[in-house]
Formats: C-alpha cells, structure tokens, sequence
C-alpha cells in the first residue's frame, strides 16, 4: 500500500467534509464571536512606551460603541514599515488600520481599501467633522475619494512644530538684548563662548547646537529655519517652498548660498557645537538637559523649552521671533508652518475593502469621532488620563505615576496624537496642564511671521499627494538632490568651500532632475488646491480657529471650548 498517497487521500477526504459542513451551516462563522458578535480585527502601529490595547479601559467603551469584538493586531511604530510593505504586496490588510497607511499609498494599493465618502451616511460623526472643518475633508481626499479618516487637533496642536529659544538668564548675566538680526545674534553666541554665563568657571556653553541633519533632507528643530529671515518658509524637506502658489526650491536660491556662509562663520568661530552633524538625537537632547542644575546650551530649536532642556532648566529659555537676515531688509520675515499638518492630520485610519463585518467596521471608526471616545483616545481613559467633570467637559490629569511626564503617561495609556478623533469639536470643554499649554505661548511669538504669510497660497501643505507615477518618479529624483544638497551643507558649513563649488553643486542639482522635481510637486500642489476651492476652504480662517475660546488659568493650565 502506498502510505504517502493514502495519507494525501485522508486529507483530501477531511477538506471536503470540512467544506461541505461550512455550507451545510454546521460550523460557526469565523466573523463572529461565541456570543454571535461580529468581530472587526483592527491592525494598531503602537508607541514603544504603550501597555497593550487590551488593558486601556477605553478600547472596552469602543468595542461596545461598535457593538463587536475587537481583535487587535499591535505592531511597534520600529517594525511597521517591513510589515506594511508585505501586507501591501501580499494584499492582506486588516479589517481596520489605525495609523498604518497613507496617501502614498492610495496609488498602487487603493482598491486594498475602502472608499469611505459613500459610507458617510451611516457615519454621522464623521460626517460631522467634514461638515464643521472642511479641511479635515481635504486631507482625506486621494482622487476624488476617502481612504482614511483624518485627526483633527485644533487648539491642542501648534502652528510650527520648531521654535527657537534663547537662555534669557544668560542675556541678562552678560547685560544683552536679545538678537533680533543674523549679527547680533553671532554677536550674542559670541558673548556665550567666552563670557562664562553659566557662571560655573569653566568654558563648557555650547552657544548654538541643533538637530542633526541627515542626507535624507532637512528635518525638524534645524538651522534651515533662519530662511525665513528672507521671506522664505521652508517646508518639509525637500528643499521645497510655495510663494503666491508657485512651488520653488530654495536649494539653488542666493539666500540659501547667504545661509550656509553665514553657518560656516559661526562654525569657523567654533560657535556651533562640534558633535552638531554627528549626534543623535538623544545625544543632542541629553547635552541640552544637562545634569538639571548648570544650563549649558545657548540657543537651539525645539517643541517647548521643557521637551528640550528639561523642566528644571526650562524657566531660564524664552521663545524668539524669526531673526532678520540684516538690519533694514525689505523682504518680511517668515517661519516654518506646520500647522495645516499638525491640526489637520490626514489618513489616521483606513478600512479594508474586503471587510468582513463592513456596518460594524463603520461604526467602530465612526464611534472614534464622539467626544467621550476620541478624548480618551487622545490622552487615556476616564481616571487614568482624563477626568469627565460633565457631560462634554474634560480635564486631561497629570501622571498618577510620579515617574513618569505627561507625554509619556499620556502614551504608555492611549494612542496619543496618533488618534483619529477631533477632541475640541462643537460644545466639548477641555482643560489641559501646563505641560501641555505651554507651547501655546512658544507659538504666539511667531504670529507676525505666519500674518506675512498667506495660508492659501505660501505653503506645500503636508496632506499633498503624488499619484502612482508621479510618486515613483519623485521617490527616484529625490535620492540624488538630497543626497548632493545635504552632503554639500554639511561639508561647507564645517570645511568651507561654498564660494568655489557652488556653481557647480546648482549644475549637479540640476542634472539630479530638479526642475522635473519642482513640476512634480507643483502639479500635485495644484490639485490639492482645487480640492480646498471645490470644498470653500480658506486656511486663513479655519488655521486661526476663531470659534476656539481660550483661557489661561491661574496655576499654569489652560481651558479651551468651542461653541455648539
């Protein structure tokens, strides 16, 4: 007897008894529970400090709002992208995905997900959202359809994610003003080298240190923001900037030449930390925070003072207005928007087109979007991260855990700013901790430089999206422009150079395809444009949020509300 063959028939013979059972109704449905609940599995891209999703109260509001059993899949933020390309390759996306997929992906991969504008009948909170915020609907849109449900942080967010601070102490020990050109401020960093204003008798000040630039591009908390000192807003980075909605680059632009030799003296003049192109950034944050007593830093870029040096050492930096490039310029100064993505933060959750159980998938995304879920969602459960006083009245509660700050008890228990929710809709009253309103003030010192800006026309807005093509082409294009630009910065800044080589760095960028890249990004730019006019929006309104009522109250918090 053949035993390999008799065993392939055994096989066989069970497969076929299972299938005739499924269709004869004698096994269970695999979408449902023991209970009969539908089930929605419901992939999570998780913080490193988070508990798992099982023990955060709130999921249990969530699950009953869906009225279904949630099956969560949790994957680290670290190991998401290898995952993600193989489900995207694989065409196997979870039910729901919070935080996992975006407008880049829409291209190759949009039929794996569900068009939602069809949907929003049944979806009246969502609904809503695009109905009080149209702009939320705009970041969601891909093509004349809605793969994802957007966060929308009006009034906990900020306008620009980098602000520039300057020890105050220090200033006043050495009797300074605060700088408000390009040379003063070389002659302040000047005065913090060699005046010992940290008054501990040795020369250890850093007088100008920063996130460090890597050859992928200009990112956050960097020097590249002094542009602004001649009118130019940086945004992303790519070297890109909008000016009266035309896309230029300002990696070729005279002003950025200007930038760069003013870099190099400061570097010459040994005013720039060494370890400023090399450090990590734990590195750079641990220098700025120090040993809590002795402030050694003199001027960076950051969130808020406390992300930067600490709460003991914040009090002694205060925020600073864009500085300009030389006394008497006639360009007005700007700074480095961020808001329209910070406030309105598109594809925060997608559903499968595939879905099993769709009307339960729906509601469980749009439950998302009450107020009692998405303020949990946002800052933690009822008694662990947030106080409910009344109906649709919040207070965000400081750590029950001394150990712990705000930031990361607020993510060690909810998803945090990765939440899709909108907290300060319509009639919701939130009080948050200093800690949280502090960059409210840091944000308040740029206000003449986003007026000088037009919020319609003077921004590459972040939810601007290629097609398939233009994605892949852009992807190619960019590995060469930034890879020159940023070893070039980097190389002029701390060696010199710039004066004999810069004709030829413009040449090389312009055989890395440049000026395909700035028609690449203008033709995306130009359609998410005409989504904003055919949705009536207009940033100068709905960025300055002028129903958002504001309160500073006595011990350092804020009370925020909007009107119903």
């Amino acid at each position: 007897m053949n035993m390999h063959r008799s065993r392939w028939q055994v096989r066989a013979v069970l497969a076929g008894l299972a299938a005739a059972l499924v269709l004869a109704g004698c096994t269970a449905d695999p979408g449902t529970d023991e209970s009969g609940k539908p089930i929605v599995t419901v992939q999570v891209i998780t913080d490193s400090r988070a508990i798992p999703m099982k023990d955060m109260p709130w999921t249990k509001d969530l699950a009953a709002a869906c009225e279904c059993t949630i099956n969560w899949q949790e994957t680290p933020a670290s190991s998401w992208s290898t995952q993600k390309q193989a489900s995207l390759a694989a065409g196997d996306v979870a039910d729901v995905t919070i935080g996992g997929y975006g407008g880049g992906d829409w291209g190759d991969y949009g039929s794996l997900f569900l068009d939602l504008a069809p949907e929003l009948t049944s979806m009246p909170n969502l609904s809503m959202v695009f109905e009080k915020v149209s702009f939320a609907r705009v970041v969601s849109t891909w093509d004349g359809k809605i793969y994802g449900g957007p966060g929308v942080m009006l009034g906990t967010m900020a306008d620009t994610g980098s602000h520039m601070f300057i020890n105050k102490q220090w200033l006043d020990k050495l009797g300074l003003d605060v700088p408000t050109t390009w040379d003063e401020l070389e002659t302040v960093l000047e005065a913090f080298k060699t005046g010992d204003p940290n008054g501990n008798g040795e020369a250890d000040e850093i007088p100008l240190d920063f996130n460090s630039p890597g050859t992928g591009g200009w990112g956050g908390f960097q020097p590249n923001i002094l542009l602004g000192g001649r009118g130019i807003s940086p945004s992303g980075g790519m070297g890109m900037y909008a000016d009266q909605g035309t896309v230029k680059s300002y990696l070729t632009d005279p002003a950025y030449k200007e930038f760069i030799q003013y870099m190099r003296d400061l570097w010459s003049k040994g005013l720039i930390s060494k370890e400023a192109f090399t450090h990590d950034w734990s590195q750079w944050t641990a220098t700025a925070k120090g040993d809590g007593k002795t402030a050694r830093m003199g001027v960076s870029w950051m969130w808020t003072p406390s992300d930067l040096f600490g709460s003991k050492l914040a009090d002694q930096y205060i925020t600073i207005p864009q500085l300009k490039a030389e006394a008497g310029q006639s360009e007005k100064t700007k700074w480095m928007f961020g808001g329209d993505g910070m406030n309105y933060q598109s594809n925060k959750i997608s559903i499968a087109a595939d879905v099993r159980n769709k009307e339960a998938a729906l509601r469980l995304v749009d439950s998302m979007y009450t107020p009692d879920i998405g303020v949990q969602m946002r800052y933690g459960s009822f008694g662990v991260g947030v106080k409910k006083n009344s109906d649709l009245n919040y207070t965000v509660l400081d750590p029950a855990d001394s150990s712990k700050n705000l930031s990361d008890w607020q993510f060690i228990n909810s998803l945090g700013d990765r939440a899709p929710s909108w907290v300060t809709q319509p009639g919701v009253t939130l009080t948050i901790p200093k800690e949280f309103a502090e960059v409210r003030a840091a944000d308040a010192v740029y206000d003449r430089e986003i007026a000088n800006m037009d919020l319609n026309t003077d921004l590459i807005y972040s939810g601007v999206s290629f097609t398939a093509d233009e994605g892949r082409q852009y992807s190619l294009n960019n590995t060469g422009i930034t890879q020159a630009a940023m070893s070039k910065f980097a190389q002029w800044v701390t060696k010199g150079g710039i004066e004999d080589e810069w004709d030829a760095y413009v040449a090389d960028l312009e055989r890395n395809k440049l000026a395909e890249q700035i028609k690449l990004q203008q033709q995306a730019y130009d359609r998410f444009v005409k989504v904003m006019a055919d949705n009536k929006v207009d940033l100068n309104i709905q960025l300055t949020d002028p129903d958002l009522v504001w309160k500073d109250n006595p011990d350092g918090s804020a009370t925020m509300s909007r009107p119903k």
